[in-house]
């Protein structure tokens, strides 16, 4: 906790630090009572400060309180999370932001702590990175799908799941001494594990960057839930930053779209290959068909020393693609749209055709030769124990997903030479046969010597 002992009756305002590592950012003051920052006192190093905060801090549309508020409630799981009011009767709280001060309000994705002015606490006290933690209570409240209602330990609040995104029920645990975030299902097919297995395995045969995920059961009392696991790709001298921050980070110009927006921005912070992960990263959308490639689920990550942006992230988060939402007759692989930077619904094949030709050249699609029946062959070795609990994974399912896989891969191949043919330089194999020769006939008035295109291959 970031807070002292509080006497009955005491509306308590706090006097806090905020920090980045080992570096304060401000001086604030936290408001238990509505769990919320409402004041800054003193901003000390911005360079430091969430770029989020950054940003604002710069413009003066927004408060910086505002701003800093909405960073900080930022942190907590969002309320669209799945059964979030179960989770919350579970963990005997009221709201998400309640967990925000139970420890420090500390994360995996970066290394911002909140701690009373007066306190001594040393980052290197109480971070998740090299402290062990308990998240079995926080795991069978979030996943148990259940109506049963009853309260987990005290300890499953000291984690850094109070501060974890996204809709999905997942949490942090330890495993073989590293970070392991699980994940939870959404959909009514229970197929984003498998789709996050699928997104790696398209990566790693591709030659891509990326997040490895496994799929896995986790289990729940008497139930077991099918989770994705994935290791956590920053270490503790490292933040992840979003994109949506990244793009708001610069002004754009109105002569520019989106893609270009951004890859300048990175370009001009030092990653030179941002064309290439980016084209990559829809790529990998463009084959399963994700729907969810929001701007908070890439992004880049940054030294918290050094305040280098290092790199763009690996390809993480495809889990909302193949289809998975939808019944299974309805599963159609040929059309579709998903999110290209502020474009919500754009369509895939224009997709392509904003990214990088180099990148786009390069492709081994011959690698994923034999991907679909791989796919195939690893969702069937679920299927028993998945049909059990999911009616939708039927055999017509399983073959509409391996066939839909092999439809994408087709269609890329396709679609890329399209792109590729359209703008390769100008060639005289590819000229008109027809329009050289009228050219030499041309030439045939003047100079008495000269010779047909024919005669002339002849010599």
């Amino acid at each position: 906790m970031f807070k002292t002992n509080k006497n009955e009756g005491e509306n308590l305002l706090m006097k806090c630090r905020l920090m980045n590592k080992h570096t304060q950012v401000a001086l604030v003051e936290y408001n238990e009572d509505v769990q919320a920052i409402t004041n800054i006192y003193e901003i000390t190093n911005i360079e430091y400060a969430p770029l989020s905060f950054y940003n604002a801090y710069h413009n003066t549309s927004i408060s910086d309180v505002k701003a800093m508020n909405q960073w900080f409630q930022g942190r907590g799981i969002p309320s669209w999370r799945k059964n979030l009011n179960h989770l919350l009767e579970r963990l005997n709280i009221s709201r998400p932001s309640e967990l925000l001060n139970k420890e420090f309000a500390l994360s995996l994705s970066d290394q911002y702590w909140i701690v009373e002015e007066c306190s001594r606490i040393q980052w290197e006290d109480i971070n998740f990175f090299t402290h062990d933690f308990d998240s079995a209570g926080f795991l069978q409240a979030s996943l148990d799908d259940s109506t049963h209602l009853y309260t987990v330990q005290n300890d499953s609040l000291k984690t850094p799941n109070n501060t974890t995104d996204g809709m999905l029920q997942k949490g942090w645990i330890i495993e073989n001494n590293k970070r392991v975030l699980i994940k939870g299902t959404y959909t009514r097919s229970e197929q984003e594990p498998f789709n996050e297995w699928l997104a790696s395995q398209i990566c790693k045969r591709l030659g891509f960057d990326y997040c490895n995920y496994i799929v896995d059961w986790y289990t729940i009392k008497q139930d077991k839930a099918i989770v994705s696991k994935c290791e956590n790709f920053i270490n503790e001298n490292e933040e992840i930053i979003s994109a949506y921050d990244v793009f708001q980070s610069a002004k754009k110009e109105n002569t520019i779209n989106d893609y270009e927006h951004y890859v300048h921005i990175l370009e001009n912070h030092g990653i030179l290959d941002a064309r290439k992960k980016l084209t990559e990263m829809f790529i990998v959308d463009y084959l399963t068909m994700n729907v969810d490639r929001h701007l908070k689920n890439f992004g880049i990550i940054r030294n918290v020393e050094t305040l280098k942006w290092e790199r763009v992230t690996p390809i993480f988060d495809t889990g909302q693609s193949m289809c998975c939402d939808e019944h299974t007759q309805n599963m159609d692989f040929t059309l579709g749209y998903g999110k290209f930077f502020t474009n919500p619904n754009k369509d895939y094949n224009k997709m392509l055709k904003s990214l990088d030709l180099d990148t786009l050249r390069a492709i081994p699609v011959q690698n994923l030769k034999g991907l679909p029946e791989e796919y195939y062959v690893f969702l069937k070795s679920f299927q028993v124990e998945m049909e059990y609990k999911n009616k939708e994974w039927s055999d017509e399912r399983l073959k509409k997903l391996k066939d839909g896989l092999s439809t994408r891969i087709d269609l890329f191949e396709k679609e890329r030479e399209k792109i590729l043919e359209k703008h390769r330089p100008f060639q005289k194999e590819s000229v008109d046969r027809k329009m050289i020769c009228k050219i030499n006939k041309l030439k045939d008035k003047h100079e008495t010597n000269s010779y047909s295109y024919d005669e002339y291959e002849e010599k």
